[in-house]
């Protein structure tokens, strides 16, 4: 069962949204972290269905795309990654899946949880409240 994690957020879901798939900006308001060090290439913009992104890690290189993307409420990140000291074709598979949604007229964001999905969480309520 996946880790899921609920933070309400005093921004509307659209902007909620345009930030979360606006890879290019993601340098505006996240700042780098071992596990995540940036986005090194996008195939296009603006993030749509279907756009690739590559992040290379100390660990290993994630190849990301964007399966599902229904504006303003659900947008999906599959991101298989190939680990550096891992034998040939061991891929760590993980899929970031992030719905909004309203929650007593509160926007809520879910996503997959751990340290780094917590800080990043953080980072978009500072980011997109600013906004609002």
């Amino acid at each position: 069962m996946p880790a899921t994690s609920v933070l309400e957020m005093n921004a509307p879901a659209s902007g909620i949204f345009d930030v979360v798939v606006d890879l290019l900006a993601y340098d505006e308001w996240l700042p780098n972290s071992t596990s995540f060090p940036g986005i090194t290439s996008i195939s296009e913009s603006p993030t749509k269905l279907g756009t690739t992104y590559v992040e290379s890690t100390p660990l290993g290189i994630r190849h990301g795309e964007v399966i599902e993307f229904s504006r303003p409420s659900k947008v999906v990140f599959h991101q298989p990654m190939q680990l550096k000291d891992a034998p040939e074709g061991v891929l760590v598979d993980i899929k970031v899946e992030i719905i909004l949604r309203m929650k007593t007229e509160e926007p809520v964001f879910e996503e997959g949880v751990g340290l780094e999905g917590a800080r990043v969480m953080e980072f978009l309520k500072k980011k997109v409240e600013s906004l609002a």
